[in-house]
């Protein structure tokens, strides 16, 4: 008589939420909270920075945005190649290697001598950080169980603007205030304390098994019995998994034929969508609110600009949160494009105080809402012998983008005279654009088949 065997997915979904989905959830999370402070950051930095190394980032504006962008530089090399390699050789070593590679090359920045040092440490700390926005997600979604893995997902977004205020908080205090160590720069402080909490979340990673979903297809039951076992605390024996998850490495092509073309354009548009208009946009505000005349040169309102962007960014995941799995993942990732864009071009064109804090905070909850909802529709688009390629490529194309936002914003900033309404509403442009591209052709994942 046959013995009747499960697949991984079910076997996570009899097991339900664990002690161990909080513990990888708080260290996935942690590490995401500095990503968000280390990125977030060299907005902020890079005036004091400019101006320890004598240059006029107003003479300069192309060269101001290269820099700033030289983190997602890096990024969009190192999600390609660690994206195929965790699907090759497995999650746990990328998992690893990217966050430590990413906390050494930060804490080098601070010994920067010029602008063009300051952009190869940067490039070289976005290698490792592509890795973390690949392998992050792709193995927190394989060990979640179906039923929680959408509002987990977005939780994991949820410690990004955790990160963007610690961010203005460590400005006011070491640029703003210009409190300072044993002597040296401010902002050279400021890369050092961004690397060490990377470094604890590397230690903290130690602890985490290889994804099951890997073990499984590569035949290696034994193995993913062990980490279900684990995950579910309860006893999980081999015997009762399925053979049929032994699948051999995929070739890469076959993201761009069949039926994984059209979920591959989809993410691709996505993601272009998103990094475009989020780095475009949050990179681009410490140089582009003080251009606004409400605004001007007052340290004091700025700040309390970049807080209300960054608190209404808590609600756009709440919400995100609850709507990915009642609504659905494409419908709310969708909505929240579309009125991203809607919202940003209210920005763009604000007339007054008031209208700059309100649509501002739109802004920041639809764009960030949106960020939620993409982590959990990505990794259900495609199969587990493609989730971190899968992952990869949308980091790819996402960080050319990303690059291209603050880069075009500085070059239309620059051409047309000084005057931030054209760059701003290209990025508005674009968001919107992504939405309704992907309300279109987009596939719906919520409870499709995981595998």
């Amino acid at each position: 008589m046959a013995v009747e065997t499960k697949r991984v997915e079910e076997v996570l979904r009899e097991g339900g939420f664990t002690s161990f989905h909080r513990k990888v959830v708080a260290i996935t999370g942690f590490a995401w909270t500095f990503v968000a402070f280390e990125i977030i950051l060299i907005g902020f930095v890079l005036p004091a920075i400019f101006e320890t190394f004598g240059i006029d980032q107003n003479v300069q504006p192309v060269l101001y945005f290269l820099v700033a962008s030289a983190t997602l530089m890096g990024s969009f090399i190192g999600s390609l190649v660690l994206g195929r390699l965790a699907d090759a050789r497995g999650r746990r070593m990328v998992f690893l290697v990217s966050i430590l590679w990413y906390s050494v090359f930060t804490a080098l920045t601070a010994v920067s001598w010029d602008p063009w040092s300051v952009f190869g440490f940067r490039f070289l700390a976005g290698l490792g950080l592509g890795g973390m926005l690949v392998v992050d997600p792709a193995l927190l979604s394989e060990f979640l169980p179906p039923q929680s893995r959408g509002r987990f997902m977005v939780l994991l977004d949820f410690f990004w603007p955790i990160g963007f205020l610690l961010a203005i908080g460590f400005w006011w205090v070491f640029i703003v205030q210009g409190v300072t160590v044993a002597g040296l720069a401010s902002w050279r402080v400021l890369f050092v304390v961004a690397a060490f909490p990377a470094f604890i979340a590397f230690l903290a990673r130690v602890t985490i098994p290889e994804s099951p979903f890997y073990y499984a297809r590569h035949g290696r039951l034994e193995d993913a019995a062990r980490v279900l076992a684990r995950i579910g605390e309860r006893p999980v024996d081999a015997a009762d998994l399925s053979h049929e998850q032994s699948v051999p490495r995929a070739p890469i092509a076959a993201l761009f034929q069949g039926v994984l073309l059209r979920r591959s354009a989809v993410t691709v548009i996505v993601w272009i969508a998103l990094n475009f208009s989020y780095y475009g946009l949050f990179l681009s505000l410490p140089f582009a609110l003080p251009v606004f005349k409400v605004v001007g040169a007052d340290v004091t309102l700025l700040a309390w600009f970049f807080v209300v962007s960054a608190l209404a960014q808590f609600p756009g995941y709440g919400v995100s949160m609850h709507l990915v799995e009642r609504w659905g993942r494409k419908r709310t990732l969708a909505l929240f494009l579309i009125l991203g864009g809607v919202s940003g071009y209210a920005f763009a064109t604000a007339d007054g105080l008031w209208a700059l804090f309100v649509s501002l905070a739109f802004v920041s909850f639809f764009n960030l809402g949106a960020w939620g909802a993409v982590y959990p529709y990505t990794s259900e688009l495609f199969p587990t012998q493609y989730r971190a390629t899968g992952f990869g490529l949308a980091e790819g194309v996402g960080k050319i983008t990303a690059i291209l936002g603050p880069v075009a914003f500085g070059a239309l900033y620059a051409s047309t005279g000084q005057n931030v309404v054209a760059p701003l509403t290209l990025i508005a442009v674009v968001m919107a654009l992504g939405g309704i591209v992907l309300a279109a052709i987009g596939p719906e994942t919520k409870g499709a088949a995981f595998h």
